[in-house]
């Protein structure tokens, strides 16, 4: 897949494309993918994915309490994995924000991409506001002269999928129903920086990994058996949270990588979390703590044994 900033035309032999925010790249959006695909192939052109960055949201309406599901480099190892050729990237800024949805159609879709056709949501919104919808979206094709399509909402549990649905189970530690929605485990990318030493101390050295993406949304703490890849994946156990045993001060997160002794310091390493084994507690000393992990490390053993990693990583 080829990853471009898009700022200027675009010579792709006619292009089919779908434009949105795609944070998580969820079971929803890639049912647009392949439409996106569908509509390409049938007219032999390409696939394109024109996505924003930053999330509008941190434009629009900045809020840490608000984060988002995937960072830039997630997006664009989903979005090759559903096999997509071109991830179109829009530099989101305050004068993008505010443009029409008449002059957003008309410099990106037509000016830069000369789209044959663009494949949207059920519900997407676009411009200024979000004002523009799939509606307008068909009336500037008729003027433009390319053709829409829109894709039904993928439905689980009743209810249609969506990121937003998936940030709040992911706050509640619903990582199995997320992952469902998701498609897939939940993946963090972090930075490996010394620690307090407390899991080397006790016989289970820890990577001390600090997150890359500043408001990416963590999942509630606890305990959690996930893939962890540092030149290829490897089994292991994170654990989220205050280490209230150690009387800790601040939220940290750390992953032991099973049967693996090599120093990661200052590598970057993704994790892909599948299994919330538990939630976050307080024990009266090492000894019961240390029992407590050799218990969690069987969960994790048999979780990973069940879960295969899903994230290609190239």
């Amino acid at each position: 897949m080829q990853t471009i900033t898009l700022k200027e035309r675009l010579d792709l032999e006619r292009p089919v494309l779908t434009v949105g925010t795609f944070d998580g790249v969820h079971l929803g959006h890639r049912g647009v993918l392949r439409k996106v695909q569908e509509e390409a192939a049938s007219r032999k052109g390409t696939s394109v994915v024109v996505t924003f960055d930053p999330h509008p949201r941190k434009i629009i309406e900045p809020d840490p309490a608000t984060g988002v599901l995937t960072s830039l480099p997630e997006k664009q190892w989903r979005i090759e994995a559903a096999e997509m050729e071109v991830l179109a990237v829009v530099p989101f800024t305050q004068e993008l924000r505010n443009l029409t949805p008449e002059a957003f159609a008309e410099r990106y879709l037509v000016e830069y991409l000369d789209v044959s056709a663009v494949v949207l949501g059920y519900d997407h919104g676009f411009g200024k506001g979000r004002s523009g919808d799939l509606e307008m979206m068909q009336l500037l094709g008729d003027r433009f002269g390319y053709e829409v399509y829109s894709v039904p909402p993928v439905l689980i549990e009743g209810e249609p999928i969506s990121s937003t649905r998936i940030r709040g189970l992911l706050l509640e530690g619903n990582l199995e129903k997320a992952g469902r929605l998701l498609g897939g485990g939940y993946t963090v990318i972090g930075q490996v920086e010394k620690g307090d030493g407390r899991g080397t101390q006790i016989g289970f050295p820890t990577a001390n990994v600090s997150v890359v993406e500043s408001d990416k949304i963590l999942p509630a703490d606890g305990v959690y058996a996930a893939w962890v890849y540092t030149s290829e994946w490897h089994p292991g156990i994170l654990n989220l949270g205050f280490k209230p045993t150690f009387n800790g001060k601040s939220r940290t997160l750390e992953v032991h990588i099973l049967d693996y002794s090599a120093d990661l310091y200052d590598h970057e390493i993704t994790l892909e979390l599948v299994h919330r084994i538990r939630g976050e507690q307080r024990f009266e000393g090492p000894e019961e703590l240390i029992s407590q992990i050799e218990t969690d490390i069987e969960s994790a053993r048999k979780a990973l044994s069940q879960i295969d990693v899903t994230l290609t990583r190239r």
